[in-house]
């Protein structure tokens, strides 16, 4: 079995860039101009935002399965609103 077939195929969240200064005095973000990068996945669990730092080469496929989970998601929505529509209009008869 290869690494990326244990990958998830779908991962719920978004990736985004997390700027941020570390804490030391004599750091170049202490200014804060220069701030620290890192690319994070973001999500909610509990009513709580968490993140998850992204290794370099993780995130291409974080992206693909975040977007896998958009789009199954979008297309559940749409299932459902068609069952919703065909059931108000058999109720309308």
């Amino acid at each position: 079995m290869t690494p990326d077939s244990r990958f998830p195929r779908k991962i719920r969240g978004s990736v985004v860039v997390q700027r941020r200064r570390c804490g030391k005095q004599s750091c170049r973000c202490s200014d804060g101009t220069q701030l620290h990068e890192s690319i994070v996945l973001s999500y909610s669990q509990g009513g709580r935002n968490r993140t998850v730092m992204l290794a370099p080469q993780d995130v291409a496929k974080v992206r693909v399965a975040v977007e896998r989970y958009r789009s199954a998601q979008a297309d559940l929505e749409a299932e459902g609103n068609a069952g919703l529509a065909a059931l108000l209009a058999r109720r309308a008869r």
